[in-house]
């Protein structure tokens, strides 16, 4: 799985300064007992106590607290509002209590080629890492909560169909669960499953309605909403996360490039859609060996970048390498 995403702190146990025994004698000889005297005793041992209890702490990328361990044993798990260090929620226990459960996934089956979002539901999920059992699922920026995880998923058009075994891993533990992958079906009365697991034939129609700020496309593998012009900028990690916390996606090259074309030939109400490069969500390799210095670059998955100069050519970007290139979200 290579280098752990979490990081793990060990306090030491160091007594605070002015509390030791030495300074709490030349109290006694000093000061007379007294209400002052109780109060300080009972800042001092509060101050001991808290020291002494020395706490394996597992935080973020950023630095956020997600998970500490007490000297008892006990696992404190930490829900923190996005993007900040705000704390919302606490959950404690042991450290069997505290093992990341799965109790359910929907939907059970995808369809090759398609997009969707994987509802979890379960226990003990803050800081969850997920791992698939076969390639070519991509996974889109996603939160982590205490009971559940939506997980946006690209399934790769070639990936057979079959069980896929999710496995899910926090700095506690790690569990499993499955879900199928089922055969590519092309056209417009292809079939997805919706968040409650039921067959669901898709329109090729545009959307009735569209959050605000997106229209509504038509398209032969399924109507979507795209945002009327960009609202990020930054590489491609910002730009999943932007989509993911407005509860939208990255924009399939495919998608992206039927609004423009729509946008071009009957007047779709989108702005900006070329003169500069967008972020989208697909991915492709070289079709040509390419060496850029010590480093072959041909079997690397690039993101692909649309709209610079029209509504088809694509720019092959690594995905490793930090862009500063605008984009827009689907839904």
């Amino acid at each position: 799985m290579g280098a752990s995403p979490f990081v793990f702190l060990r306090r030491k146990k160091v007594a605070p300064s002015g509390c030791g025994k030495g300074n709490w004698a030349r109290m006694l000889h000093n000061v007379k007992i007294s209400l002052a005297a109780a109060l300080a005793l009972s800042a001092c041992v509060a101050l001991v106590s808290l020291a002494d209890a020395a706490v394996q702490r597992f935080t973020d990328e950023a630095g956020v607290v997600l998970y500490t361990i007490d000297d008892d044993g006990i696992v404190s798990m930490f829900e923190s509002r996005p993007g900040t260090d705000i704390t919302l929620s606490v959950t404690r226990g042991t450290r069997e209590q505290m093992q990341p459960q799965i109790t359910e996934i929907t939907p059970q089956e995808v369809s090759a080629g398609t997009s969707t979002t994987l509802k979890i539901q379960g226990k003990n999920l803050i800081g969850a890492t997920m791992k698939f059992s076969v390639p070519d699922l991509d996974v889109s920026p996603y939160l982590t909560r205490p009971k559940s995880v939506d997980l946006p998923i690209r399934v790769g058009a070639n990936v057979p169909p079959g069980e896929v075994v999710l496995e899910v891993t926090t700095p506690i533990g790690k569990t499993r669960a499955t879900f199928k992958v089922t055969e590519l079906k092309i056209g417009s009365g292809q079939t997805r499953r919706d968040s409650a697991g039921k067959p669901q034939t898709l329109s090729p129609a545009a959307p009735a309605s569209c959050p605000e700020g997106m229209v509504g496309v038509a398209a032969e593998t399924g109507g979507f909403c795209i945002e009327i012009d960009r609202s990020y900028s930054g590489d491609v990690r910002k730009a999943e996360r932007a989509c993911a916390m407005a509860g939208k996606r990255l924009c399939q090259a495919i998608e992206w490039q039927n609004a423009c074309e729509q946008a071009k030939s009957n007047g779709l109400g989108l702005k900006n859609m070329t003169g500069e490069w967008e972020w989208t969500g697909s991915y492709a390799k070289y079709d040509v060996q390419v060496q850029t210095g010590e480093r072959d670059l041909s079997d690397e998955l690039k993101s692909v970048l649309l709209g610079k100069n029209d509504c088809q050519t694509q720019y092959l970007y690594p995905s490793w390498r930090p862009g500063p290139y605008p984009g827009r979200c689907c839904k």
